[in-house]
């Protein structure tokens, strides 16, 4: 980033800092003077931050507030928060199920981040960290997330390469396509020693209040253990726990049973 635009950015952000609930709203003159700044420079940043819903703009007198976008931003930060607290007794209830290594992962762009995790108690256990991020196309927690995302944004992520992790990820765009589909009509996807060899995954997407996926429920564990009879045995749990986090975090209908109606 070129040095001018790290000084506008840093003043942007000095900006934001002078409004306080003691002062919810401030003119062009009173930034200036706090920040000693020119007001000509001080009144070119707020019109890029209005037109941009960073801030707003009282008609009446003219003086500044706090806009849309940045609470946009903060209910962000919150449903992050709001989703771990929920999660963690599904988690634990998963794990106390399958004794496997169970995961929460958060769908960041067209990445995937590890954000909460209950270990086997195993000795031969798959092994994740928090705050490891993934790719969406292997895995199946990054498969769970993709097969709801957008098309626009399922696009974006088959517009880039497709890594080959092992000899069994899926790196041909129209087999994923047709993966998907699947997911979407079952409701949860299965992973066959795609990330790890000799490991089996399965996941279930979360949706937030707007219905957007935004999250995704995972077990994993090594094939001699964790079978595609546990696959059978457990697919209908984690969709129902999923979707117990979906409807805590205000989503009101089962997002899979109402993806099912649609179709």
């Amino acid at each position: 980033m070129p040095k001018t635009e790290t000084q506008s950015l840093v003043r942007a952000i000095a900006i934001l800092d002078c409004f306080r609930p003691d002062q919810p709203e401030l003119g062009v003159r009173e930034i200036a003077r706090q920040l000693d700044l020119p007001r000509s420079t001080v009144g070119r940043l707020l019109a890029t931050m209005l037109s941009a819903g960073i801030l707003s703009q009282n008609p009446l007198t003219n003086r500044y507030k706090i806009g849309p976008k940045v609470l946009q931003w903060s209910s962000t930060y919150l449903s992050r928060l709001d989703l771990v607290s929920e999660a963690r007794p599904v988690l634990a209830e998963l794990h106390r199920i399958t004794r496997e290594t169970v995961g929460l992962y958060l769908l960041d762009g067209i990445e995937r981040v590890c954000i909460e995790l209950i270990e086997s108690p195993e000795h031969l256990r798959v092994v994740i960290r928090r705050g490891e991020r993934m790719p969406l196309h292997a895995g199946s927690a990054g498969k769970a997330l993709l097969a709801f995302m957008p098309p626009e944004l399922i696009k974006q992520v088959l517009a880039k390469p497709l890594d080959q992790m092992t000899p069994n990820t899926i790196t041909k765009r129209k087999v994923l396509l047709a993966e998907l589909e699947k997911i979407r009509q079952r409701g949860y996807a299965v992973s066959r020693s795609e990330r790890f060899e000799d490991t089996l995954g399965l996941a279930a997407p979360i949706f937030d209040a707007a219905g957007k996926v935004v999250a995704a429920l995972n077990v994993a564990g090594p094939t001699m253990r964790f079978t595609e009879a546990e696959i059978d045995k457990y697919a209908p749990k984690i969709i129902q726990l999923a979707n117990r986090i979906s409807e805590a975090l205000g989503y009101v209908r089962s997002p899979i049973q109402s993806y099912q109606r649609r179709k």
